[in-house]
């Protein structure tokens, strides 16, 4: 998957002892589907190719041994010169793993916990065996440095640096508030990030406005920040400055949702793909394949259409997929449309489905779920509230990504906090 322009500021990552090139602070999953590298991983009972899905640390096809750490999301390290990344739990080579043949001898399925059950002497052997395989990867290099853990209060905090959450962050600060926004990317934007080509611009307001907030110190932004777990009025927030626990006046959630999953046949294959992450990819000018088809479901968008307008080349299919045929890489799609089942020859298969939001804070704050087709949406009164000082907002509440519809609900929600 070649680049569609070289990188700016060049620096070389090895890649299982071999050099790849790379922009400076990309997401290092990024430089590798680049170079051609797409089956990064292996699914940990039968060894099958795993490439990268999603793009957002919500997947296992990106996973390596990256500088000794084993299990590391490569989509949320950036590259640097001399970064290391080795390929883990193979028996061979990374294109030809030996432990492949577990899929071969068990085409039906492997029930790994009655296996050689009750045999003398088996049970053990097979739990050595089992763990050799199991794709957790073998212990760092070294123990890494202890970090302390500190309790702080602040006055505000916003969970989530996507549309909804600078929106907020933005209002509060011109409210007079102390603002801080935490996200767990390389960068923020969050899904803004992967619309590409016209469906981008509208959002350039926000994006420039929130951009001079964080360069003016108007607000604090922490990148690679995960906010965890949420215990009563206590958030705890761990990144690379260590693990904090944060009390604060003011908690905005705005945490957005998981790509959608429709389940076919082969919908792990590498090559099949999120549009929302085909879109980040494209607009760090990698295109995800030569041959691409993007199929949008009934309820997704706006990712795919985005991303088939401004690739040129690509097949638009609004319909169901139904099977894929590949292995290590997609050779061929069905695809279940108006005009009944087709079949698509292709090298990546992008899947605009409807986004399952992403309650699980919000829930741990208090609110109430109300499960529809595409997962568990948050309900939240007047002014997006959960319950006093915590408010929920954007697609976690179900508010679609429109600029106009983002912008009033930052308004709103802000008025008596």
């Amino acid at each position: 998957m070649p680049r569609r322009r070289p990188p700016n500021d060049p620096v070389t990552v090895q890649f299982d002892g071999q050099g790849v090139v790379a922009e400076r602070g990309e997401p290092v999953a990024v430089a590798l589907i680049a170079a051609g590298h797409l089956a990064l991983a292996r699914s940990p009972k039968f060894h099958r190719p795993r490439g990268p899905a999603c793009l957002r640390a919500a997947c296992d096809g990106c996973l390596a041994r990256v500088d000794g750490e084993p299990n590391v999301m490569t989509c949320r390290v950036p590259a640097e010169e001399g970064t290391r990344i080795e390929t883990q739990n193979v028996v061979g080579s990374r294109d030809t793993d030996l432990l492949r043949t577990a899929d071969w001898f068990f085409p039906e399925g492997m029930n790994h916990h009655e296996l050689f059950a009750g045999v003398p002497g088996m049970q053990r052997v097979l739990q050595v065996f089992a763990r050799r395989i199991a794709g957790i990867g073998r212990l760092p290099d070294e123990a890494g440095p202890p970090r302390l853990a500190t309790r702080r209060g602040t006055d505000a905090l916003v969970v989530g640096a996507g549309a909804s959450g600078m929106a907020a962050a933005l209002e509060l600060v011109r409210r007079g508030r102390r603002v801080e926004v935490v996200d767990d990317d390389l960068v923020w934007g969050g899904s803004l990030r992967a619309l590409v080509g016209a469906a981008a611009v509208v959002w350039e307001p926000l994006l420039r406005a929130f951009g001079e907030a964080v360069a003016a110190s108007r607000l604090t932004l922490r990148l690679r920040t995960t906010a965890a777990g949420l215990y009563g009025d206590d958030l705890l927030v761990a990144g690379p400055e260590g693990v904090e626990v944060v009390s604060a006046r003011t908690l905005v959630l705005a945490p957005g949702a998981h790509d959608g999953v429709i389940p076919f046949e082969g919908n792990d294959v590498p090559g099949v793909m999120s549009a929302r992450a085909a879109g980040w990819l494209f607009a760090h000018g990698v295109t995800a394949g030569q041959r691409m088809v993007v199929v949008t479901a009934e309820g997704g968008g706006p990712f795919g259409e985005a991303l088939a307008q401004a690739h040129g080349a690509a097949q638009l299919v609004r319909g169901l997929p139904d099977r894929v045929r590949g292995s290590g890489r997609v050779k061929e799609a069905r695809v279940v449309d108006a005009a009944g089942e087709r079949r698509w020859p292709c090298d990546t298969l992008v899947i605009d489905a409807p986004r399952a939001p992403a309650y699980e804070l919000c829930a741990q704050a208090g609110a109430e779920l109300a499960h529809e087709p595409r997962g568990y949406v948050v309900r939240v009164k007047e002014g997006g509230r959960i319950r006093p000082g915590v408010l929920a907002l954007g697609e976690v509440v179900g508010t679609p990504l429109d600029v106009a519809r983002v912008l009033e609900e930052a308004r709103r929600s802000n008025d008596g906090v």
